[in-house]
């Protein structure tokens, strides 16, 4: 199973210290170099960066996609290199939370998920005690995800 990831979800899911569920969901996933950039060379946050570092070096897998492919909309360059590499790699999961990045998606002919839906998936599994905590967790630290 391929599974491409953004920026949000990552942090999201390393603030709340629930990074680990994309492994035991689906083994490991990708990021573009973008990706990395922004949630590691990027990041000011001691604590988050050591999180996803070590992620990187356990199950995310940073790939720099070959081409640089035009978008109907103006986006980030994370959001960029995700389509990028979902245009290069045909992913069965990719998870966006922002807008204009998942309507860009949708206009490619993928199905984007949000972060929430990985959430739901972990506690259908029992891999979370229950989502709604998580989210709660996730809303005292500033974290408001789409549903």
């Amino acid at each position: 199973m391929i599974v491409i990831s953004n920026s949000s979800p990552i942090i999201a899911l390393s603030r709340c210290q629930q990074l680990h569920l994309f492994k035991e969901l689906f083994g490991q996933i990708f990021i573009p170099h973008a990706v990395y950039e922004e949630t590691v060379l990027e990041c000011h946050f001691l604590l988050l960066k050591e999180s996803i570092t070590q992620a990187i070096n356990d199950f995310i897998i940073v790939v720099n996609p070959a081409a640089n492919y035009s978008f109907s909309r103006h986006l980030g360059k994370g959001e960029r290199g995700v389509l990028n590499l979902a245009i290069e790699k045909r992913p069965d999961i990719l998870v966006i939370d922002d807008k204009k990045a998942r309507n860009e998606a949708k206009g490619l002919g993928f199905l984007p998920s949000f972060t929430t839906d990985i959430l739901k998936a972990a506690a259908k599994r029992k891999l979370i005690a229950s989502y709604e905590n998580v989210m709660k967790q996730l809303q005292t630290l500033g974290i408001y995800l789409p549903e």
